[in-house]
């Protein structure tokens, strides 16, 4: 549950932040403006920094144990976070840039021990602390420009941020690496939190403030993770953790420098940037871009006890794969769309009669609506046991919904619709813990959720509405709560617990639909969801389950 609340909390934080620091950036000029090499076409707030750093830091200071590395880290945060603020507001030279970057690595260097003294090939022979502490230094403020470097794309350096930090908790999570665990879960909140408003079209931009903040983190935290927390870890996994950002770094790097330009010039020769002038959209470029860290995420994890040689054979033939790729494509004039216009398919003419179908376009979510109402309320009733925090939390969550109900009755804003999603997970818990795996109850939910995953599927594919769109959000998150406890050696509680996170998974998708595709069609998902508070407050607090 703390590693639950770690992450819950920094999304709430960060999620109630954003709206506000949107009206207040005009009024600080912290404004990102259109240019020649901006994608977007209009003044919009770089100010999510502030939100990631704070819904992020505040799990840490309530839950992690504040030893001399994690203070040091807190420190290096704070000092990266005022730099970038300042150069958000008046574009300040990349020579102060690096200043305020090596005062942050110094403080988790020198105050808090954080060094990589132990290298690929070198066994267990460490290295003496005068190569060890210049190389930490210029390691992590490479790896603070990487991310900061990534961020070209609406949602691409949180979401392969997320991916990073994603491995790192597996990692730290298998050797009880507990501390290092709550922060990568805190950070990865944060983000989720941001990535709502982020994903493309983008409301809000992190601006060098929060992509700094998640480099200078992410680099400290993969240290830690090589050189302590799990030091049988090969020291060559780091770099994958890393991997495609520390690419596209080098990549565009030695480009300027081989044309006789300074390395720290801007252009458009980032792997976004090639992607974009291939023909792919925006939604396609950083979904290829995250499939891509993806995979070499899965490939620390799974083999993060192979040879130096072994993992760094990989990463350099990813490298040269995704180079080679780029460059013939470059040279051979290739482009996704072929430069003609394509006859529709069979396939895709009788989409378009699908969507038109009536039956197709609107049952999916009346079918959606009625039984997750009254899926909500039945379960409440048939669960064997609710435990008291819980029945306290039912009905909290009760009167806070009841008491927006009394004062607003338009399309569901935010708290209701976080106030849905606990109540959706509160639910799958008590179903996949509190109630008998082999009662006809646990057996007809079990059909239902295969049952709502079709509706859901088949209602996104058709559905009139303009609101709901399935975005590159959704594969972080599907990533992360389908993949993540089914792989080797990791059983977050077992089989039955990975099974209970894909039905959370299912119901989130449930509830966006309905709350998102029909707005005026209210009543029955609110009402659903407060008699099955009730229900689950009663039994809690006043019955004792």
């Amino acid at each position: 549950m703390l590693y639950f609340f770690a992450g819950f909390v920094a999304l709430v934080v960060t999620m109630s932040l954003i709206p506000v620091l949107m009206k207040a950036a005009g009024r600080f000029s912290l404004l990102d403006k259109p240019g020649t090499r901006k994608i977007h076409g209009q003044a919009m707030p770089r100010i999510g920094g502030i939100a990631i750093a704070v819904g992020a830091m505040l799990p840490v200071l309530l839950w992690v144990p504040i030893t001399r590395e994690y203070a040091a880290l807190l420190g290096g945060m704070t000092v990266i976070l005022l730099f970038g603020l300042w150069d958000d507001w008046k574009d300040i030279d990349y020579r102060l840039k690096f200043i305020g970057q090596t005062l942050a690595v110094l403080i988790v260097v020198v105050y808090g021990g954080i060094v990589i003294d132990h290298i690929p090939f070198m066994g267990a022979t460490e290295l003496p602390p005068v190569i060890a502490v210049p190389f930490t230094v210029f390691a992590l403020v490479g790896i603070t420009n990487a991310i900061n470097l990534a961020d070209g794309l609406d949602g691409l350096a949180g979401g392969a941020s997320l991916l990073s930090l994603a491995g790192i908790a597996l990692l730290a999570y298998l050797v009880d690496g507990t501390p290092l665990v709550l922060v990568s879960l805190a950070i990865g909140g944060a983000i989720l939190g941001f990535l709502r408003y982020n994903t493309h079209p983008a409301r809000i931009f992190m601006g060098d403030s929060g992509s700094q903040f998640l480099g200078f983190s992410l680099g400290v935290m993969v240290v830690i993770l090589t050189q302590k927390v799990h030091t049988a870890l090969s020291p060559v996994v780091a770099l994958l953790l890393l991997g495609v950002p520390i690419l596209d770094t080098v990549l565009v790097m030695s480009q300027r420098v081989c044309q006789g330009r300074s390395p720290f010039s801007p252009d458009n020769n980032h792997i976004h940037h090639r992607l974009m002038k291939l023909g792919f959209d925006h939604y396609e470029a950083v979904f290829l871009i995250y499939v891509a860290q993806t995979f070499l995420v899965l490939a620390a994890y799974l083999l993060r006890y192979d040879s130096d040689t072994v993992l760094l054979v990989i990463y350099g033939t990813f490298c040269l794969g995704t180079l080679g790729c780029l460059y013939v494509a470059h040279r051979t004039g290739w482009h996704i769309a072929g430069g003609t216009v394509q006859r529709q398919s069979f396939i895709a003419r009788q989409v378009v009669k699908l969507r038109a179908n009536h039956l197709l376009s609107r049952g999916p979510f009346h079918v959606v609506k009625v039984t997750l109402s009254l899926s909500f309320v039945i379960a409440s009733l048939v669960i064997t046991h609710v435990p008291r925090d819980i029945g306290t939390m039912s009905l909290l969550l009760f009167a806070a919904l009841l008491a927006t109900l009394s004062v607003q009755r338009a399309p569901f804003n935010l708290l209701e619709r976080l106030v849905i999603y606990v109540t959706g997970a509160f639910v799958v818990y008590l179903l996949q813990t509190a109630a008998n795996p082999g009662s006809l109850y646990a057996a007809g939910f079990n059909f239902y959720f295969i049952l709502l995953a079709i509706a859901v599927v088949v209602g996104v594919r058709f559905t009139w509405s303009q609101e709901f769109r399935v975005t590159t959000l959704d594969f972080l998150v599907l990533f992360i709560a389908l993949v993540v406890p089914h792989l080797p050696d990791f059983a977050l509680y077992g089989s039955q617990m990975a099974a209970g996170v894909t039905k959370v998974i299912v119901v989130f998708y449930a509830i966006e639909f309905v709350t998102r595709s029909a707005p005026r069609y209210w009543d029955l998902l609110r009402f659903g969801t407060l008699a099955a508070l009730a229900v689950l407050g009663f039994r809690g607090l006043l019955l004792g389950g």
